[in-house]
């Protein structure tokens, strides 16, 4: 409406100026036909010959552009006249200005009834001196129609493109306030499908959670009691994938977690470095090496601390089980209140076909069966997304793949 409303305003003042323009031409072609008969009505008023001032005045009538032509001597009295024309001017002031002045004017009157303009042109003899005036008129209306087309065509355009932008603005917001409501529904269902599976999680965690430690427990007393080479062969299995059942249960209640709670000044780099410290207790001695570029510990981001730090556990680890030699953490600011965490690996990258959305899915996993939860990548992305985060992930030109976090932050001198 702003637009259309400016549009409008910037048309109204150039019709205006167009106006200004065709009145001024209007107001030319009147004085261009004075001047023209301007020298031979001169002579012929000064050899008194009325027949030719009136030859040359039909002359200018039959033209067709003057409604009425005149002359009068300096007195004002009428001299001849054709068309529609005043009789006496002998006290009008407009007259007695042309006669004191020796100057052209021109103003709108009413003769006979009629609105005209009318344009006085004074008449000189060769010499100079003033010896009358002429007074053509034209109607007033003539100056009105030759706009008023213009001023139409003007207007009736405006009105097309006014329809036409209302018209594609009105299509354009359906179709964007239909895509936001679709993309808000499927939101919507997105976090209802988490809330579920978050409830189920917790549920199994639950009911899970006792039994394992029954079974580690025993398991390990068994093994204390039976130490036969077969037995401890057999319960140390046990006890293997009772820890893994276990670290399953561990993410799950990691997943089905509340929401973060009142975010606090954290450093970057501390919480890397605690996340880095704790993956490292469960790396063997061949584990791939991990690298950190840790920025200055002015660098902070609001964000619950456990949390924030679970979910960088979870993404190192991923990192160092698909890495082949190296894991490298960088971080960069990508402006006054944002700053990127880049985890790279050397691995073999992610499968061309899967995508962020995809691979951040509960237990979707790329590992081989027994070896994946699935549930990693989908715990990053929830506590990143509380955070007012962003996390990617794509494969390197150079090989193994990369993920990041894009977090807000802020750079804090400590006092």
């Amino acid at each position: 409406m702003p637009l259309l409303a400016l549009s409008g305003a910037a048309i109204g003042v150039a019709l205006e100026q167009a106006r200004e323009f065709q009145d001024e031409r209007l107001r030319d072609d009147l004085e261009l036909v004075g001047r023209a008969i301007r020298l031979p009505l001169s002579d012929a008023l000064l050899s008194d010959d009325i027949a030719r001032v009136q030859a040359h005045l039909d002359a200018v009538f039959e033209i067709g552009r003057v409604y009425g032509a005149s002359v009068y001597d300096t007195n004002g009295e009428l001299v001849a006249a054709a068309g529609v024309t005043e009789r006496d001017l002998s006290e009008s002031l407009l007259a007695e200005q042309v006669v004191l002045t020796g100057e052209q004017r021109d103003s709108y009157r009413e003769v006979a009834g009629r609105d005209v303009f009318s344009q006085f042109i004074p008449v000189n003899d060769r010499a100079g001196r003033l010896i009358g005036f002429m007074q053509l008129n034209r109607r007033a209306e003539d100056f009105e129609q030759s706009f008023s087309q213009l001023e139409r065509i003007a207007w009736v355009s405006w009105s097309i493109v006014a329809l036409a932008l209302v018209s594609i603005l009105g299509v354009g917001y359906y179709r964007t306030r239909r895509q936001q409501q679709l993309e808000i529904s499927t939101r919507l269902r997105e976090h209802e499908k988490m809330a579920a599976i978050g409830q189920l999680s917790r549920g199994v965690a639950h009911e899970l959670g006792a039994p394992l430690t029954v079974i580690a427990g025993r398991a390990k007393r068994l093994q204390e009691r039976h130490t036969d080479a077969e037995s401890q062969r057999q319960l140390s299995a046990i006890r293997g994938q009772v820890e893994r059942l276990t670290k399953l249960v561990q993410q799950l209640l990691d997943f089905s977690r509340t929401p973060i709670s009142q975010p606090q000044p954290v450093s970057l780099a501390a919480l890397i470095q605690q996340a880095a410290n704790a993956v490292q207790h469960e790396q063997t001695d061949r584990a791939p090496d991990l690298i950190l570029d840790l920025p200055t510990p002015e660098l902070r981001v609001h964000a619950d601390g456990s949390r924030l730090e679970l979910a960088l556990v979870n993404l190192l680890r991923n990192a160092l089980q698909a890495a082949a030699a190296q894991v490298r953490v960088d971080v960069k600011t990508t402006g006054p209140d944002r700053c990127v965490i880049v985890v790279s690996d050397d691995g073999p990258g992610l499968p061309q076909s899967s995508t962020t959305e995809q691979l951040v899915e509960p237990f979707t996993t790329t590992k081989p069966i027994g070896e994946g939860t699935g549930l990693g990548l989908a715990i990053v992305a929830h506590i990143i997304d509380a955070h007012a985060g962003r996390f990617t992930l794509q494969n390197r030109p150079e090989g193994g793949c990369e993920a990041r976090v894009l977090l807000p932050c802020e750079i804090t001198k400590e006092s």
